[in-house]
């Protein structure tokens, strides 16, 4: 699955990058620039991905099937969660977290960890989690 948390405050989205296949796992980006602004994905590879493609393409045609998806989008207006219907749900506190670390990652920043640190921490509790820990800067 996934960890990736975004602070709007700190114009910041920090994933981590493992993609676990079988019973194996690689390095796989979840987070990705689109004219100015970070999309990050998690859940069903292949479901977050073809949403992606939809997205940076202008929503052009049908909406691809989406079931275990969680997306999140910073751009300099603000911070959205994109749920499984594509709906872009406006974050107003200014960060959240998405994918099976999410939860961990949110408890630990809303403690007080910075958001490498929150997603670092999560790769430690959540085994879906793991590989290098990245940080991208909205600008």
């Amino acid at each position: 699955m996934t960890t990736i948390l975004a602070d709007a405050k700190k114009g910041v989205m920090v994933c981590e990058s493992q993609c676990t296949e079988g019973g194996t796992w690689f390095p796989m980006t979840k987070v990705h620039r689109n004219n100015g602004e970070l999309i990050g994905i998690s859940g069903n590879v292949k479901d977050a991905f073809a949403w992606a493609q939809w997205y940076v393409n202008g929503k052009k045609g049908n909406r691809p099937k989406m079931d275990n998806f969680g997306g999140l989008i910073l751009r300099a207006d603000g911070l959205f969660a994109v749920s499984e219907d594509a709906f872009e749900m406006p974050i107003e506190r200014g960060f959240h977290a998405v994918g099976s670390g999410g939860p961990c990652a949110l408890a630990a920043f809303m403690a007080g960890a910075d958001a490498k640190r929150a997603v670092e921490i999560a790769c430690d509790i959540d085994a879906h989690s793991g590989g290098a820990v990245i940080v991208h800067k909205l600008k």
